[in-house]
This record gives C-alpha cells, structure tokens and sequence, in this order.
C-alpha cells in the first residue's frame, strides 16, 4: 500500500491575502507610530526649552538681570552667556569674552553643539555646523563665522529689533521684549508679570535651507541676531509654513510652537493665535490684559 503525504503550507492565494492584510496592518500602525514619536519629540523639546528657562533664572540670580541678546564689541549672544546655568562651564571657559571678539574666539569652541539648544522635531545635535556666510558693505566683518546653530530664539519683543530705530516720521521704537542689545532687564522690568511674557521660543527656519544665513546661523553669533532672536505681533506671526523665509517663531511641531515664560512655565501656543495676543504675551510692558484662552 503506498501512502501519499501531502505538502503542509499557503498557497498563492492564501500568501496574497497574508501579505496584503500585513500591508494594511501596517498602514494602520505607521501614522500611530509617527504621533508617538512626535509626541515624545514635543515632550523633549518643551524640556529643553525648560532648562533654557532654568539658565535665565540661574543667570539672573547671579547677576540680577537677564543676559542682553548680544553683548558689544562683536560677542556673545545670550545662548553663550547662559552656558554656566546649562551645566556647560568648560565650553564657557574656552573664550575669554571679555577680551576677544568672536572672529578671535576658539574655533573649536563656536562649533561644540550643546544638546539642549536642538529640537528632536527638526534636528539632532549631531546635524553639522552652520554655513559662512557674506555681509559686505555692512561692518568691517567681510565673512560670518561657522558655528553650531541652535532651534531657539530669545524674544525682543514686537518691534522687530533689539535696539532702537527710527520710524520714517522720526521717532523712535523702543524694543519691548525681555531680551535688548548690550544689557540685561531685571525681572522687575517686566511690569506685565513673569507668567505674562515670553522668554525664549522656538525659531523658525525655513526648510531646506537649514544652516544658512541670515536665519539659521550660529546660535552663538552676537554679531548677528537673526541668528538667536525673534520678534513677534501683528507684523510677525508664528511662521506655519515650514518654507518660507519669514523673521518670526516657528517650529517643526504640527499646529504649535513652544515657549518658555519668564516664570520658568512651558506652553505650547498655536500658530493660530491672534497677532493682537501674540504681541502681548512677548511685550514685556504693555499693561493689557492676555485674552483668556488665547494659547
């Protein structure tokens, strides 16, 4: 008597339907996956922005004001200056800020990436260091200095610049962020109350064009504040689309940007604020009431 084994496994069709509802499964999983991730990214950049804020305060309590977005004489912006509070002493000892300028300064030490100053959203501290860049005719500075760009941008308030200038009739606009040029405002300068203004958020660059002047240059660059600084109100909006080249807070999050207020609280505010309460919540001084549920 002979006996016929038969074969044990899927036919074609049965391995078709296996492999299609695998397909589906996954499809099912990945954008899951993806709003896990971002979560977790969103998560870590609020905590950076977190220990950014902690910095300022550490600085103020030094100091007994905040740093200046820039110091004089070529230097520092407020990102090299509140290194010590970031637990970054040995970086901040390697350029003697008080004597050399940032074209003198170590090299080496302009270009150290400090993990904190990086949005996991966008890019990893590990991304490169920026591009040098032109600007004839405007300083003595023929080429701008490489360096290690950052995702965060102090606030100045709504004027667009952190010092002085003139309007076409002759007046002056007085920047009115928490952050001006060459000195520091106490906590008590900002008359609108700590939990009422901005301190530092996310910057925004547009894509493609990561590392490159004039708004992805070295955090670190007092030279420039394009590179560190950003504005915010009525003519300076959250920046929602990712490419333009637009002066403004912006971030790779879906629908928000993060910030940290002076009272050290992180918030993530929606790019759809009203321009009205954006200009409030980074004007230092303006005695008006934030609109409830405005962020």
């Amino acid at each position: 008597m002979r006996y016929l084994r038969r074969r044990s496994g899927f036919t074609l069709v049965e391995l078709l339907v296996v492999i299609g509802v695998i397909g589906v499964l996954i499809g099912l999983l990945l954008p899951a996956v993806q709003r896990i991730r971002e979560a977790a990214n969103r998560m870590k950049c609020a905590n950076n922005l977190k220990q950014i804020g902690l910095a300022m305060h550490f600085h103020h309590d030094q100091h007994g004001v905040l740093p200046p977005t820039r110091t004089v004489g070529e230097g520092p912006s407020w990102a090299w200056l509140i290194l010590p509070g970031l637990e970054q002493d040995n970086l901040y000892r390697m350029w003697d800020i008080g004597k050399l300028p940032i074209y003198k300064a170590n090299p080496e030490a302009l270009r150290v990436a400090v993990p904190i100053y990086f949005c996991p959203s966008r890019r990893p501290p590990t991304w490169g260091i920026t591009q040098p860049f032109t600007q004839r005719g405007v300083c003595a500075l023929a080429d701008g200095i490489r360096g290690a760009p950052g995702d965060y941008a102090a606030s100045i308030g709504t004027t667009g610049s952190d010092y002085s200038v003139p309007f076409p009739n002759g007046e002056l606009a007085y920047p009115n962020g928490a952050f001006v040029l060459a000195k520091g405002l106490s906590f008590a300068a900002l008359s609108d109350g700590l939990s009422n203004t901005v301190l530092v958020g996310e910057k925004h660059v547009p894509a493609g064009k990561l590392g490159e002047w004039p708004l992805d240059c070295s955090i670190y660059d007092g030279h420039n504040p394009s590179c560190n600084v950003r504005p915010g109100g009525p003519d300076y909006p959250i920046v929602a689309d990712r490419f333009a080249s637009v002066f403004g807070f912006g971030s790779y999050h879906p629908t928000v940007c993060q910030f940290v207020f002076a009272d050290g609280s992180v918030h993530a505010v929606k790019n759809s604020i009203s321009l009205v309460a954006l200009g409030l919540l980074v004007h230092r001084s303006d005695g008006q009431p934030i609109p409830e549920g405005s962020y």
